[in-house]
């Protein structure tokens, strides 16, 4: 036994002291509940710990700065949304405004509220701003090159002159000249249209040194069309030796039995004859007649009368002495006899004085004649003549009596009729010859040939704006390393750079372009609002990303920071337990110096 050494005790403190530090890192470790208080616990640990860290106060930093850069880009397109409404409402009234059932007056009422909605541009422009900084009306653009130019080409075009010929026929006083192509009149006229294109188109670009910019491509093209007409009318009157404007012609009423007499466009210059037929005493209308077709030789009609078989084939003769032969073959299909009286009103040319076939007057009043066969009598107007001749000869009935009324002061006329008893089952043929017929008037072909020579001008004005430019920006800061940024361009949308600044309905604006320019407005504008919801939709994904990229680091941080706490806690009781017992041993140890004693004191 030795006293110098109690080895014993000192293993035992050694060991105490040793589950003592345990026991405080265990309960350290359980009273933080981290793993890695310090440097000692896990140097590798801390440090990737600590980069983690930074990476995630990083992103959530980057997470606020997105949000706020989709908010000012919600501003700026909230801005623009309304521009666009704007310009929408400009068309509507410029639409409105082009319709001529409006006045200038109405017009006025309608560019007032054109211009102030474009001063409203400008307004909600110059003050659509996010944190003080400005919007929608951005000046500072950097431009990289400029492209643009303007060209004016002016081009003439003479159509050469096509005549338009027109005839007629003219009926001139007899000895009437003749006239040689001649100048009737000659007249200018001018008209000037103007048309306006466009087109407008926004690029993105990519500078040199890999800077995002765009390209404006626009070009306006100003078209002025001038044209000058002349218009020459040109008259000739030539006698004309064609027959169908000398030879008979007739036409006829349906329904009325009135037969005109005439050439080729000269009416009833030969006269005009009508019928009446009564049957047994009594007036008969036409119940229903058929006619040739135009055109046919001789022409002829069929008539039928109400509650009889009496019918009437009318036939009617140009003869090549220029004069109409008409005749009637009455078929009486009746079981009886029957009376039929027909009875004809002629009346001859205008003004016409009338002779006998002796070439004596027939004199004023009513000149009655009995079975008028072989008599020819002659009508001499002032424009046209016409005989009538009865003839039993041609194999055809005479009229049975004829009146001649010549009344001192007016137009002749000549009744005649026939006045038969037709046989049962019986027919007859009645005829006359109405000319020949012969015009006291020259028949003239007058052309009328018109020149029209158009004289061209076009001037079409090219205004081409072809810019790359970088736009002012605002740098997003999207993520918690360098060079993780989101650029956000801003631009002018003021009337002047819309092009909108003098458009309107009334000068000095030009009506024609308003349309277009504000159709290039609204496609400009349309254009921008595309860039800012593609900006927004890709900060969307950023903010998702970093909100991701947040949580996943959080989760591996903490693998490796966190305490396990129920694993400390084993630890914990552990070495409390070992401390404990450390404890006790050292107290045993140190009881055996206190044997030696005992041997001393003996």
């Amino acid at each position: 036994m030795i006293i110098s050494h109690n080895l014993a005790a000192t293993s035992a403190h050694r060991r105490m002291q040793e589950n003592a530090r345990n026991n405080s890192s265990h309960l350290q470790k359980l009273s933080s509940g981290q793993r890695i208080d310090s440097a000692s616990d896990d140097a590798a640990g801390l440090a990737i710990s600590e980069k983690m860290r930074a990476q995630i106060r990083g992103l959530d930093q980057a997470n606020r700065n997105i949000q706020d850069g989709i908010s000012l880009v919600q501003t700026a397109e909230g801005g623009l949304q309304e521009i666009s409404a704007i310009l929408q409402r400009q068309k509507e009234l410029i639409v409105q405004g082009l319709n001529d059932t409006y006045t200038n007056n109405d017009r006025l009422m309608i560019e007032s509220e054109i211009q102030e909605l474009t001063n409203e541009i400008n307004h909600i422009s110059q003050n659509t701003s996010y944190n003080t900084i400005n919007l929608l009306a951005r000046d500072d653009y950097e431009i990289l090159a400029d492209r643009s130019s303007s060209s004016t080409n002016t081009s003439l075009s003479e159509p050469p002159t096509i005549p338009t010929v027109q005839k007629t026929v003219v009926y001139a006083a007899s000895g009437t000249p003749p006239e040689a192509r001649h100048l009737t009149s000659i007249s200018n006229t001018s008209s000037t249209t103007q048309t306006y294109t466009n087109t407008n188109v926004i690029t993105p670009i990519t500078s040199q040194d890999l800077r995002q910019g765009y390209n404006e491509y626009n070009v306006d093209t100003y078209t002025t069309t001038k044209t000058d007409t002349e218009r020459s009318v040109y008259e000739t009157l030539a006698l004309t030796t064609d027959p169908q404007y000398s030879a008979p012609d007739y036409w006829y009423a349906s329904g009325m039995n009135t037969t005109w007499f005439g050439p080729k466009t000269l009416g009833r210059v030969y006269g005009t004859m009508s019928e009446n037929v009564e049957v047994d005493g009594m007036m008969r209308p036409v119940e229903y007649t058929s006619r040739s077709n135009t055109g046919t030789v001789p022409a002829w009609d069929h008539m039928w009368f109400p509650n009889t078989d009496v019918s009437i084939k009318r036939l009617r003769t140009i003869l090549p002495d220029n004069s109409m032969q008409i005749e009637y073959i009455i078929n009486n299909g009746n079981p009886t006899d029957t009376n039929l009286k027909l009875s004809n009103l002629i009346n001859p040319p205008d003004n016409s004085v009338m002779t006998d076939a002796n070439g004596l007057l027939i004199p004023n009043g009513v000149t009655s004649i009995n079975s008028p066969s072989g008599n020819t009598y002659t009508m001499t107007g002032t424009e046209a003549n016409a005989n009538i001749t009865f003839d039993n000869s041609l194999g055809s009935l005479s009229p049975t009596q004829l009146a001649i009324h010549n009344p001192a002061g007016g137009q002749p006329t000549i009744n005649f009729d026939w006045d038969v008893n037709l046989p049962s089952q019986s027919s007859l043929t009645f005829a006359f010859k109405y000319g020949p017929f012969s015009l006291n008037l020259d028949v003239f072909e007058r052309t009328n040939e018109t020149e029209v020579s158009t004289r061209i001008e076009t001037t079409s004005n090219v205004e081409i704006k072809d810019i790359d430019y970088i736009t002012p920006k605002l740098t997003v800061q999207a993520g918690a390393n360098q060079g993780q940024h989101m650029d956000i361009p801003l631009f002018n949308v003021q009337a002047d750079e819309l092009g909108i600044t003098t458009m309107g309905l009334l000068p000095p604006s030009i009506q024609e372009q308003a349309l277009s320019r504000v159709d290039k407005a609204i496609s400009k504008i349309s254009s921008i609002r595309g860039i800012y919801g593609a900006i927004q939709n890709r900060m969307e994904h950023a903010l998702n990303n970093t909100s991701n990229a947040t949580e996943n680091l959080s989760n591996a941080e903490s693998r490796i920071r966190d305490a396990d706490m129920a694993k400390e806690m084993l630890e914990y009781t552990k070495s409390n337990i070992l401390l404990q017992a450390a404890q006790a041993m050292l107290t045993q140890s140190n009881q055996s110096p206190q044997s030696v004693l005992q041997l001393l004191h003996q």
